[in-house]
């Protein structure tokens, strides 16, 4: 019964410690601060304060007896007017919601629509890395490095496996380091000639020396190599346009990739 009191109590918007102490007074009957701090394990300073937001709230009542002073919970007429009270609160956030959720809309509309992120680690590129699975339909990139040294195996898998699912394509141009990273020995993750479509570029055209994403208005910069794990991602329709009619301009001069390259 007192589980249920006490969850009733946190709902209205007590605390932890004003729930258990407006329950113990509602179980034991009037108490000291002494007792009270014995039965509910909270020190008296801590008591003393909450005691008197609840008395300001008219939940508990103050009982002078001889020389000592009693706190007793109230009746439940008072707790019944804050519930009146939540009432009103919640009938008015309902209402006034629409309302304020269009002026929120337009005034965010009006704000310039630029952002930049900026991502540290391992989490961090694996953060930017599913924020691709957001891109309408096509996703572009330059490929520099395999993709699972940085954000692993299992997570690679998960990823190519979820791009699939929702049935999106990139476009990617390979860079020379990728296959310098391939003929060590480190191979990754096989995908789907029919959601990720490649292109390779020699570095005597163009020196691909980090990875980039470009999908929606977004342009995603990827760094793991030689110890700095970093990524950036800017927001900007203007740029991200920019940048997709300059990777078109490459992808043209890119090739299919060759079996045996010789680097």
């Amino acid at each position: 019964m007192m589980n249920k009191i006490t969850q009733f109590f946190l709902n209205l918007g007590f605390s932890q410690e004003e729930s258990k102490i407006y329950t113990t007074l509602l179980k034991d009957g009037p108490q000291t601060v002494l007792q009270l701090s014995r039965n509910t394990n909270i020190n008296r300073t801590t008591l003393y304060r909450i005691l008197d937001r609840l008395h300001t709230q008219k939940l508990v009542e103050e009982i002078i007896e001889e020389y000592k002073k009693l706190y007793k919970a109230v009746d439940f007429h008072t707790i019944n007017l804050l519930v009146k009270e939540q009432e009103n609160r919640a009938h008015y956030l309902k209402t006034a919601f629409p309302e304020i959720n269009a002026l929120l809309t337009s005034s965010g509309s009006s704000q310039p629509g630029t952002k930049v992120v900026f991502y540290r680690g391992n989490d961090g590129i694996k953060q930017m890395a599913w924020n691709t699975l957001k891109a309408n339909k096509v996703c572009l990139g330059y490929t520099y490095r395999e993709f699972e040294e940085v954000v692993g195996r299992k997570f690679a898998q998960d990823w190519k496996q979820e791009f699939v699912n929702r049935n999106l394509i990139l476009r990617e141009i390979y860079s020379d380091e990728l296959f310098k990273s391939k003929k060590k020995g480190y191979q990754g993750t096989t995908y789907p000639t029919t959601n990720f479509v490649e292109r390779y570029i020699p570095s005597k055209i163009l020196n691909i020396n980090h990875q980039m994403d470009i999908y929606n208005d977004v342009i995603g910069i990827y760094n793991w190599h030689e110890g700095e794990v970093f990524g950036v991602e800017i927001y900007n329709e203007k740029v991200a346009t920019m940048h997709k009619q300059l990777f078109e301009i490459v992808w043209n001069i890119a090739k299919i990739p060759p079996k045996n390259i010789k680097l």
